[in-house]
């Protein structure tokens, strides 16, 4: 262990004394893997499936992935790494034509209208995409058709969430106080492009398009209502939901690409390794700005593919070929003494 003086992400020195590990001087990568987080992700390796035969973890959930996406993990000098548990998880899909439009009209946004849509509502390519590649996310041919069939909340439906003595010492004081956790909209079923996310029956509907959803200012039918009235208007629907039974601190975020051929700098999420793989930046106006993503998320996997000794060279090749769909497996990280992400 040696002392010196410790970088920050910022690019400021840190001249308190702090013992840290010391990279090698030779060319070998400066990996550092969180051993707590990767721990608990390598001991979820079971593949967990759920009562309805859906599994968790990465989109396409029912689907296995391909032969296309285990080479591009071969590819970027990865595997398919563990089927994971996640808590939180969101998809988000476009209708190109009014998405593009939105942006055209708004101030300061230049470049959209030379933006090609074909018939299917997926901006470029010659339509013929799906048979030249096998990837899971071209399983689903109509990549405009979607569906998400909700229910209002019952008590079932809303009992406490598994978690350890303090959570459950806070749950039983919040209860007698009259603040029990408040009752939430319930996934029941879903279909065409939501079935790329990790969503699930059973899970709880936290927010639509960032905005939070109470079952007592949203029926289920009002709620689904919405999402078709943000998709209609704004060209973009963000639904993200929450297991209360999940990893709690894992975060699974979906994305469906608008035009196929979007690169990882058209997408605006900037990753990189400090010192293992995170969001460094998610763009304003971006499109992974309609996403759960925060910047400091640490990158646990993308479309499965492991990312714990990935560099964001790899991660930007992974980004350019997968075609449709992109789901992305982040830990996010708690606060050590209070436990809230903030």
């Amino acid at each position: 262990m040696v002392h010196q003086p410790v970088a920050t992400p910022g690019g400021a020195i840190n001249d308190a004394e702090e013992d840290y590990d010391v990279f090698p001087n030779d060319d070998s990568p400066r990996f550092f893997v969180d051993p707590e987080s990767m721990a608990m992700l390598a001991a979820d390796d079971q593949g967990r499936s759920s009562g309805s035969g859906r599994r968790f973890g990465g989109g396409g959930s029912r689907a296995s992935r391909s032969a296309a996406t285990t080479q591009l993990a071969t590819d970027v000098g990865s595997t398919i790494g563990a089927v994971k548990n996640p808590c939180l998880k969101s998809i988000t899909f476009f209708d190109p034509k009014v998405y593009y439009k939105a942006r055209k009209n708004k101030e300061g946004v230049e470049g959209e209208e030379d933006v090609e849509v074909s018939d299917d509502g997926i901006g470029g390519g010659d339509g013929n995409e799906d048979e030249e590649d096998d990837d899971v996310t071209f399983e689903i041919n109509d990549l405009t058709h979607w569906d998400i069939k909700l229910k209002d909340p019952t008590v079932e439906d809303n009992g406490n969430r598994k978690g350890g003595l303090v959570r459950k010492l806070s749950g039983n004081l919040k209860e007698k106080m009259g603040k029990s956790k408040k009752p939430q909209l319930v996934v029941v079923d879903f279909d065409g492009l939501v079935e790329f996310s990790s969503l699930e029956p059973g899970d709880k509907l936290v927010a639509i398009n960032k905005r939070k959803i109470e079952a007592d200012e949203f029926t289920a039918e009002q709620a689904y209502s919405y999402m078709k009235d943000c998709l209609e208007t704004e060209g973009v629907l963000n639904v993200t939901t929450e297991n209360p039974n999940g990893d709690d601190i894992v975060v699974n975020v979906t994305v469906i690409k608008p035009r196929p051929d979007m690169t990882y700098e058209d997408l605006g999420l900037l990753v990189w390794n400090w010192p293992y793989l995170c969001v460094r930046e998610v763009k304003p106006e971006s499109i992974f700005e309609h996403t759960a993503i925060r910047e400091t998320d640490q990158i646990a996997a993308i479309n499965d593919i492991d990312c714990s000794k990935m560099r964001e060279k790899a991660f930007a090749q992974c980004v350019n070929e997968l075609p449709t769909e992109i789901t992305i497996t982040l830990i996010r990280r708690k606060h050590r003494y209070t436990g809230s992400f903030s």
